[in-house]
């Protein structure tokens, strides 16, 4: 075991934890003059693998294609569905509730590592998802009587399988990796950031219509309420934009089904393809001088230790020399918790409490604006993490001042919800765009935030990456849990 974990150390196995990583390897691709033909061809496999694992960037927001695509496809969904606007909250819930899949990976393959592994696993999780993604097609409007009303059971189970497929992946696809060459972790890394624009991409160009909208009280009566559907309007409502939506849901939901059945022959490929076992350096497991095993997991921690130290005695003098940031390694205790903190808080709102309310804040103005804000608030995280390593940051000040930032645009969110379906200057274009603006700024500034988080926690170790995972997941399930019952039950933010 003490030498395989040495050979790993020194083909310098990048840390993954970090977006980071991902950038200065691809530069370190695309220098790479030596790399056969082969290379190129397993490089393009590994990419298309990298596709499904989802975006999560600083950690996992996310990042998921499924997941992200049906996120992007809710302006068109809630205007089927019993639901309605509230569908977001029973969303973001149940995204929190497929995360005991992870768990219930990580223990089995803790304990059972010859049984409960990645390859199988990773096989399981394509099928279920490419299903699943099917099936939405045929019974996504399919509705149940449950309790006094009517609910979307089918769409809200198959949302709940797309969601343990898409948590599992974090936890299944990078330890895979570990039996390739360090090159590849470039286009997986490339591909997880894809997870994400290429769904909203599709989305922009899909649009959206449908839905009446009250006209403004300052106007005369309506003749007739504007219907984007159609693109027809015998109103005047300055809050209705947008063309009807190029093809149905169904058309969107065979594009996710292509894309997971994509990613599934491309893993498929990968353990089969002459090409691409050329380019495997380490097996799924390796026998410990105990007699045991270690699964690929604990190899990549293992590698990931190694590689922080490395980092720390070869980056001491080159720390000092950035100006304006704070050396990770000279982060106090206190320090460390506070940023804990801040994750927690940031993560509750971002995975949380506003995805719950968005439909709430942007429905009113039309849902063209609403489908506008998911779609390029999906494209503004890939497009942070891609940006950061030019203005990155490791100052707790700058965290603690962007994430007060965060703060005033979720409240700004939160008011404008609340005063659903009457939103402020809602009949005027400039709430429009305020909303939409105020809104994709919020996520580039709260990626940035987890980032930069992120980045300090991994120059200090496992444990504290550990414990960044730990507060972002229960920040993120608070916020999830804790808006259910104002959006469900009070009925505290109104529909039209």
């Amino acid at each position: 075991m003490l030498e395989h974990v040495q050979q790993l150390d020194n083909e310098e196995m990048p840390n993954a934890c970090n977006v980071e990583d991902w950038l200065n390897l691809e530069n370190e691709l695309l220098t790479s003059l030596q790399m056969s033909d082969e290379e190129t061809l397993a490089t393009v496999v590994g990419d298309l693998m990298g596709v499904e694992s989802g975006c999560s960037n600083e950690e996992d927001e996310a990042s998921w294609i499924a997941i992200n695509g049906l996120w992007v496809e809710l302006p068109i969904i809630v205007q089927e569905i019993p639901e309605s606007w509230s569908l977001p909250s029973y969303l973001t819930v149940i995204i929190q509730l497929a995360n005991i899949a992870p768990l219930a990976f990580t223990l089995g393959n803790k304990f059972y590592p010859r049984v409960v592994h990645e390859i199988p696993v990773i096989y399981i999780s394509l099928g279920i998802g490419t299903a699943s993604c099917v099936l939405l097609v045929f019974f996504w409007k399919e509705t149940l009587y449950i309790a006094g009303a009517e609910r979307s059971t089918a769409l809200l189970v198959l949302c709940f399988f797309l969601s343990v497929v898409d948590c599992t992946s974090s936890v299944t696809f990078l330890p895979y990796m570990a039996i390739y060459r360090e090159v590849y972790m470039s286009p997986y890394f490339l591909g997880e950031g894809l997870s994400g624009l290429i769904p909203s991409l599709v989305a922009l160009g899909q649009g959206v219509g449908g839905g009446s909208h009250t006209l403004c009280p300052s106007q005369s009566p309506p003749q007739t309420p504007v219907n984007i559907t159609n693109g027809t309007s015998n109103g005047t409502d300055s809050g209705s934009w947008g063309p009807g939506p190029k093809f149905p849901a169904e058309g969107f939901f065979w594009f996710l089904a292509g894309m997971m059945l994509a990613s599934g022959l491309a893993f498929l490929g990968l353990n089969y393809l002459p090409v691409a076992k050329r380019q495997q350096v380490k097996t799924i497991y390796e026998v410990s001088p105990d007699g045991g095993q270690r699964s690929t997991l604990e190899l990549v921690l293992h590698t990931q230790i190694n590689q922080i130290m490395k980092h720390k005695n070869s980056s001491g003098s080159n720390a000092q020399s950035h100006q304006g940031s704070k050396d990770p390694d000279n982060t106090t205790t206190k320090d460390s918790i506070f940023l804990m903190i801040i994750l927690a808080v940031v993560s509750g709102l971002s995975n949380g409490v506003i995805p719950a309310i968005q439909s709430y804040a942007c429905i009113p103005y039309s849902y063209y604006i609403y489908h506008l804000t998911l779609t390029l608030s999906n494209i503004a995280n890939p497009v942070t993490c891609f940006v950061f390593p030019f203005i990155r940051s490791t100052s707790t000040l700058i965290i603690a001042v962007l994430s007060c930032v965060y703060f005033g645009m979720c409240t700004y969110i939160l008011i404008v919800a609340s005063q659903s379906p009457n939103v402020l200057l809602r009949c005027d274009d400039s709430g429009a765009v305020l909303i939409v603006f105020i809104s994709v700024s919020a996520v580039a500034v709260v990626t940035y935030i987890k980032v930069a988080i992120g980045g300090i926690m991994r120059e200090k170790g496992r444990k504290h990456l550990l414990w960044y995972g730990v507060s972002e997941q229960i920040g993120s399930c608070v916020g999830a849990l804790a808006m259910f019952a104002p959006v469900n039950i009070y009925h505290y933010f109104k529909q039209e």
